[in-house]
């Protein structure tokens, strides 16, 4: 057996698939971090103050509740079209955010959150359809890598644009890159057979939203990322607000933080399949809970800031990963509609967390904002253990 096959038998589909998504995944995932880590320098730049800016991201976030009908959409017509839609709509926002100003940044942010919103469910439905159940949480976490190299490597690069070009800068670099991955996701990726049932009536689907577990899944999600999105906002506003840091050094945290969480990818692509999904992201929301709790002990020491948002980094990123493979088999004759359902949990999670944020941390604190996210992350992980199903 040749050296390609053995990983393509490690991962259960083909490198060149891999290989594909990830790279779509990239220029995704870049569109989904390179607003909260500087939302002070963006605020700025289209003039308006950090909460009207908060609730602009919330705006954009809600727009993910449209996700579910675009999973229906490639259950019925094939994950292929929607995704590549996806990724232009990412290109049309980013172009119209670049030329935005003030509260006129709503409109585009809107089409980029659309964009965000559409394409994880469904890629994430198109390996699941691939992949088995034994390899599956591999496979997935192999994608999930680009959400920690996004921080890595192009982080960095966008805070040193913004500080040396002006905020826009990325967003008008970005564009070209979502149209190209639009294209490449049509044409370049091989068309499979989901293993959905394409057939479902608009009555089954409704029945399967409503199942207990699905439900439940969902609510974990949206928890998850209540205290995910509050983390994003929280170290861009609190280091640059305590420590005063740019956007350029703003970008090298973000790397630090991108290192851990390339860390909790690798761990859970290494673990989950034999520790269980379950168990696994059971330990990490506990842990994750006592970061949180102890993060307000890090107020004014530099050092412990930067150790506790490194190790939630890790902690977060390998739960959520952990976590997508036992989603798409709560109800896999509509995998496609449910990963949506999770999509429209997280688009709802991180809409909350920005305004919820600002608002906390100008009334109260860091000890309030970090006090919140530990309560979201316990009550994700006591819902968890009582509803979602192992396959």
């Amino acid at each position: 057996m040749s050296f390609r096959d053995s990983l393509n038998a490690l991962f259960g589909v083909s490198l060149r698939v891999i290989g594909l998504i990830f790279g779509m995944r990239l220029i995704r995932d870049t569109g989904a971090r390179m607003v909260l880590p500087f939302i002070p320098q963006i605020s700025a730049g289209l003039g308006l103050t950090i909460i009207v800016f908060s609730w602009l991201i919330f705006i954009q976030a809600m727009v993910g509740m449209v996700g579910p009908i675009f999973g229906m959409l490639s259950d019925r017509y094939g994950r292929r079209k929607i995704m590549a839609l996806g990724l232009f709509c990412q290109g049309v926002g980013a172009l119209g955010l670049a030329a935005s100003r003030q509260v006129w940044a709503g409109l585009p942010m809107l089409v980029l959150g659309l964009g965000l919103a559409i394409f994880i469910p469904v890629q994430q439905a198109y390996i699941s359809d691939q992949v088995a159940y034994q390899k599956r949480g591999r496979a997935l976490a192999a994608i999930e890598f680009s959400w920690a190299l996004v921080a890595i490597l192009i982080l960095p690069v966008v805070g040193w644009l913004m500080a040396r070009f002006g905020w826009r800068t990325p967003f008008l670099a970005l564009a070209p890159f979502a149209f190209l991955g639009a294209i490449l996701t049509w044409w370049g990726l091989p068309r499979v057979e989901h293993h959905t049932r394409a057939g479902l009536s608009w009555i089954q689907v409704r029945t399967v939203c409503f199942r207990p577990n699905v439900l439940a899944a969902m609510v974990v999600s949206w928890l998850i990322f209540v205290a995910l999105s509050s983390f994003f906002s929280l170290w861009g506003i609190w280091l640059t607000g305590d420590f005063g840091l740019d956007a350029a050094a703003l970008g090298l945290v973000a790397t630090a933080v991108g290192i851990t969480e390339l860390g909790g990818s690798v761990s859970s692509s290494l673990f989950i399949d034999r520790l269980g999904k379950k168990r696994g992201a059971g330990l990490g929301l506990f842990l994750a809970t006592i970061i949180f709790l102890l993060l307000p002990l890090s107020q004014g020491r530099f050092a412990w800031a930067i150790g506790g948002l490194v190790s939630l980094g890790l902690l977060l990123e390998f739960t959520i990963v952990s976590l997508i493979p036992l989603y798409s088999e709560q109800a896999p004759e509509a995998r496609g509609t449910v990963l949506s359902l999770m999509a429209l949990g997280s688009a709802m999670g991180l809409a909350i967390g920005p305004p919820l944020t600002a608002t906390l941390w100008q009334q109260f604190g860091l000890a309030a904002v970090s006090g919140i996210a530990a309560g979201c992350v316990f009550v994700a992980l006591g819902i968890m253990g009582k509803f979602l199903r192992e396959a």
